[in-house]
């Protein structure tokens, strides 16, 4: 009986491993030879442009949905900070309420404006 047991979850495991390296396989698609629609290479931009924008989206973001984020995340983290330190529990509310606050205020940035991310690797890749 056990071995029936070990046979079938080793069975499910080898299928789950293979449907996944099978969806990876099929899921890569590459762009046809001589194909010139697909840009290879982003438009160069400079430093200074690139921070400007970022800035403006991170404004559209926060002013959108920034202090909404940030109380929610800023309550989880000082409910989860409490109970998870409990010898400790001053230090663990006021660890919690910040970071908590922090991954809510990027939550809430990120969740109002979508432009955000694409404009920090715009950032992240111009040049100086």
């Amino acid at each position: 009986m056990k071995l029936l047991k070990a046979s079938t979850a080793a069975a499910a495991s080898v299928l789950v491993v293979a449907a996944l390296g099978a969806g990876a396989g099929t899921a890569y698609a590459a762009p046809t030879p001589g194909d010139s629609a697909v840009p290879l290479v982003q438009p160069v931009v400079d430093k200074q442009t690139a921070q400007d924008n970022l800035m403006r989206e991170l404004q559209i973001g926060w002013e959108t949905g920034g202090p909404a984020g940030m109380a929610i995340g800023a309550g989880v983290g000082l409910a989860v900070g409490c109970v998870s330190i409990f010898p400790n529990f001053i230090a663990g509310c006021i660890l919690g309420t910040g970071i908590g606050a922090g991954i809510g205020a990027y939550n809430g940035i990120t969740g109002a404006n979508p432009n955000v991310e694409p404009a920090f690797y715009e950032w992240l890749n111009a040049t100086p």
